[in-house]
């Protein structure tokens, strides 16, 4: 996933505090519009963008509603557009637009980073939207956070004036959002269904189709895409408005893009994507693991990148292993009852420099396009120990002085110049002093 995906809201920190003093659910029962002003909706001005049929029909779960919502986030822009361009947007694109708010800043940082970020004047939209869906279950959930919220008001008020620590501290002080973000996870997924469901059976709601005709969600058969008349780009097969069989894409230069298996619209086990001279780029098949599934990622030359395991879209497990485009393994990692662990970590030359949880950790991997991350990390018995690095794209990002997996000694961090920003002195993981430095 790209960083735009998860950070389009999530990455906003809203600086206007808006304390809701009003009960959720008697806000809900009220009908004027000055009571919430994201809930207004004019039918002459409705917003419908045109979106490509066969990315509509092929694409499910997160993926489908990113591309149904990236169109009308930028129509929206920004705050300003939420209360101006936002009344031309139908009920249903409002559950849409706003319950992303909720789901990039939670399963980011939990309901405490919600409501530190001052997304809190958005819950009576959200909750509205949550249930015009149909999705009761989430809806009652966020107005528990929300009650939450205003009981610890105070405290989360203080901590926006006191920085980074102070909202670390949040974590500490209101432990009471760590059940929440637990039921959040475990109902986030269905929520999502929900969300595609409604639009599927609604799509003229949301969108045309690129001719600018609503959608035919009756249709039985191929759609077919070319970059010219003999040059396939895509077959998708269609049946009553969801995709079933197998889909396929092609480069321009025939070879093979991306096969994925279909059945009544979801995705089976076998996903297999291409890079453009024809090798395997990346696939899921199904794993030992009785419940997991085996993600599997090469590099150009056709050597295996990675493989990896997920039970669900967030929990890993098993056996995670990284190898060097010259096929000598990197590193080997696991996941146990949710927990990480590094095993072992070699050199490009076959050097181990780490061996059974001890020794140096180094990983390098990419977030999103632009940005290299790397860290060298000293490990003793599958805890951090000793010093630790982080580079972005090779400049010294943070150092850490560890010891049996506790900030014993200097961190320091540091801005993307290069400057030192902060320098902070711990002690078996508590705080001593704080220092910060200003540009």
């Amino acid at each position: 996933m790209t960083k735009t995906k998860k950070t389009l809201f999530g990455g906003l920190l809203i600086t206007a505090i808006t304390i809701l003093t009003m009960n959720i659910f008697n806000l809900f029962g009220q009908n004027k519009q000055q009571d919430d002003p994201y809930w207004e909706f004019d039918k002459t001005k409705h917003f419908r963008p045109k979106l490509n049929r066969g990315e509509f029909f092929k694409l499910t779960g997160f993926d489908f509603g990113w591309f149904v919502l990236e169109p009308i986030s930028e129509f929206i822009q920004d705050r300003k557009g939420e209360l101006t361009k936002g009344n031309t947007l139908s009920y249903g694109q409002k559950a849409l637009y706003y319950w992303w708010y909720v789901d990039a800043q939670v399963t980011n940082g939990g309901f405490t980073q919600f409501y530190y970020n001052d997304y809190g004047m958005y819950v009576p939209t959200i909750i509205k939207g949550l249930k015009h869906i149909g999705d009761n279950k989430m809806a009652e959930l966020v107005n528990r956070s929300y009650e939450l919220y205003l009981k610890e008001n105070k405290k989360i008020k203080d901590a926006r004036k006191g920085g980074l620590d102070a909202f670390s501290n949040l974590y500490k002080e209101i432990t009471d959002f760590d059940e929440l973000d637990d039921e959040y996870y475990k109902l986030n997924e269905q929520t999502m269904k929900n969300i595609e469901n409604y639009i599927r059976k609604n799509p003229n709601e949301f969108c045309l189709d690129e001719d600018g005709n609503e959608f035919d969600m009756s249709f039985v058969g191929e759609l077919k895409t070319f970059y010219s008349p003999d040059k396939p780009k895509e077959v998708i097969p269609v049946s009553n408005g969801v995709v079933s069989g197998t889909y396929k894409s092609y480069y321009e230069n025939g070879n093979p893009k991306e096969i994925i298996e279909y059945l009544n619209g979801e995705q089976e086990i076998e996903r297999i994507e291409f890079y453009e001279n024809g090798n395997k780029k990346f696939s899921i098949s199904k794993s030992d693991n009785p419940k997991g599934y085996l993600h599997s990622h090469f590099y150009e030359n056709g050597n295996l990148k990675s493989t990896e395991i997920y039970v669900s879209r967030y929990d890993r497990d098993g056996k995670w292993i990284q190898y060097y485009p010259n096929g000598q393994m990197k590193s080997e990692t696991e996941f146990i009852n949710k927990e990480f662990f590094v095993q072992n970590c070699w050199k490009e030359d076959g050097t181990q420099i780490m061996k059974d949880g001890t020794g140096l950790y180094i990983n390098e991997y990419s977030p999103w396009e632009g940005l290299i991350q790397r860290t060298e990390q000293e490990y003793l018995n599958f805890k951090r120990h000793g010093k630790q690095y982080s580079y972005n794209n090779d400049k010294l990002s943070l150092y850490q002085e560890m010891a049996f997996g506790k900030e014993n000694g200097i961190t320091k961090s540091y801005d993307e110049n290069g400057n030192l920003t902060e320098e902070t002195l711990y002690e078996n993981g508590n705080e001593i002093s704080r220092k910060k430095f200003k540009d």
